[in-house]
Formats: C-alpha cells, sequence, structure tokens
C-alpha cells in the first residue's frame, strides 16, 4: 500500500546528562565508554511536549513519519522525519532539514557517527542505541532511548516517544 495522509503528532523527549564517552573506541563488552546513570541520579531532566500535525507516508515498504520543527524545540525552521523499512522496525533513521540538519540512525545495542549542520559550524555527533520499540505499524507508537553526544560536549540520554494519531 503506498499513499500519504495528514496525522496528528504527539512528542515527548525527556533528556537527562550522563558520564558517557561515546567517541572513544569500544571496549570489549561493547559499552564504549557509556555508564548510565539512574534517572533519579541526573541533574534536572528537560521534558518537552509537542503535539502538531504531520504526515505519514508510505512507499515501497517504506514508512515515513514528518512533522516541522517549532521554537520549543529550538529547532525551528527545520523539517524532522522519522523513517524505516517495514520489514527492518527494529532500525529507525530520524533526518532533520532546514536551519538545523542531520541524519541519526537508531539501532539497539550499536552507535553511529553522523554530522550536524548549523547555521553556526557543523558538529560530529555520536549516538549509541539502548532501546528501539518501533509499534508504529501496529499502534501507532515509536519509543526510542539513546545516548547521543556532540564531540567536545557533555553526553546526554534521552527518552522519545512519538505517538502517531
Amino acid at each position: 500500500m503506498s499513499g500519504s495522509e495528514e496525522v496528528r503528532v504527539r512528542l515527548r523527549s525527556t533528556r537527562y546528562e550522563v558520564e558517557a564517552s561515546l567517541f572513544s573506541k569500544e571496549d570489549e563488552d561493547g559499552e564504549s565508554g557509556l555508564c548510565l546513570m539512574e534517572e533519579g541520579a541526573c541533574p534536572e531532566p528537560q521534558t518537552i511536549q509537542i503535539n502538531t500535525l504531520g504526515k505519514r507516508e508510505r512507499t515501497e515498504g517504506r514508512i515515513r513519519i514528518s512533522y516541522e520543527e517549532t521554537e520549543a524545540t529550538g529547532m525551528d525552521g527545520s523539517t524532522t522525519a522519522v523513517t524505516f523499512l517495514e520489514d527492518q522496525p527494529e532500525v529507525v533513521s530520524m533526518i532533520r532539514e532546514g536551519m538545523v540538519s542531520t541524519v541519526l540512525v537508531f539501532e539497539e545495542g550499536k552507535r553511529h557517527h553522523c554530522l550536524y549542520q548549523t547555521p553556526f559550524m557543523p558538529f560530529e555527533v555520536c549516538v549509541r542505541t539502548i532501546k528501539v520499540k518501533n509499534r508504529l505499524r501496529e499502534e501507532g507508537v515509536l519509543e526510542l532511548d539513546y545516548v547521543i553526544e556532540i564531540r567536545g560536549a557533555r553526553a546526554e540520554r534521552t527518552k522519545f516517544r512519538m505517538e502517531v494519531l
């Protein structure tokens, strides 16, 4: 089935500072310097919730949910698309285009390097995914739990939930 439809997108993103060095060489158990703190031990988590209109597209075995970013996320002027192959829902890409642009790849237990383009300068970013729970096809829900680090800055753990209504 191919097509496009307008949908309501509900987003919730909670970020915590963590002790991590994702750019270091992976150690033997693949943890790559990751030391996760319990949620209560993390200083001042930040939560952003957004309800917006978006678009769901299905073409050639790929599902894509896209929406416009807002001032609340600090990425006003950008479009974000979450996309995955229907036969590989455990690998999710988040593509941002506009004022900021990047492609982040989320694959449970793996880390991926990418470039984050901003109006000021590009940043090298490393993402280590803890959990991918993709039920967008069945229930309209995607949950991601990951740690992201900009080279030279403090790492953050993010718990992201997207509901497509």
